[in-house]
């Protein structure tokens, strides 16, 4: 039994013509995930500032000693810089907001920044 190719292609073409776009979220959930997410970043980063500021050091050249410390620093200083921007550019990706973020994030300062005395 051979099927018509106008069997298959009429109902194919009704199909793919009523496609509109549909936003597969509900903005309000997006939301809501994205500030608690955030939330959650910002609050680790607070945290790890604290460890970072009690238990790491630095040597004469202003690194850290410690690879968790290194690892803890980067954290802490890329999530201040780039937090906010990461959910602006969030919304604005998924539709919800017109003000789009600048296109490139902002610059994260070098580990060195969190020593005593700062960066060198």
């Amino acid at each position: 039994m051979e099927v018509p190719l106008r069997y298959i292609l009429i109902p194919l073409l009704v199909f793919l013509s009523s496609c509109t776009k549909y936003i597969v979220r509900d903005t309000v959930v997006y939301q809501t995930e994205l500030n608690q997410y955030d939330a959650w970043a910002t609050k680790q980063a607070a945290l790890l500032k604290g460890f970072v500021a009690l238990y790491c050091t630095c040597d004469e050249t202003k690194k850290f000693t410690t690879p968790e410390c290194i690892q803890s620093a980067d954290f802490i200083l890329t999530i201040e810089a780039r937090a906010a921007w990461h959910k602006e550019m969030s919304l604005f990706l998924a539709g919800i907001t017109e003000t789009r973020p600048p296109k490139d994030p902002p610059e994260i300062q070098p580990s060195s920044s969190l020593c005593p005395g700062g960066a060198p």
